[in-house]
């Protein structure tokens, strides 16, 4: 499986993974598909604080990660 940091930035993410881009964005980040966004924002927002912000699902995020080859330790 594919390692995922959630002390990443979204931007570290998708540099890494873009193929994530519309997972991310379906589970709540919908500033991934805003250029703007992405080049500014997303290179100071962590995959665990924007968790926080936006209250998504961490139970229905893992299994979407892990169902495409990813995992993720959502309890750092």
């Amino acid at each position: 499986m594919k390692k995922i940091d959630i002390n990443w930035t979204l931007y570290e993410t998708l540099e890494k993974y873009p193929e994530l881009e519309d997972v991310l964005y379906s589970l709540g980040f919908e500033g991934v598909k805003n250029p703007i966004m992405r080049n500014t924002h997303a290179k100071i927002m962590t995959l665990k604080k924007g968790i926080e912000f936006l209250k998504i699902d961490k139970k229905k995020m893992k299994e979407k990660l892990n169902a495409l080859g990813f995992d993720i330790n959502l309890e750092d």
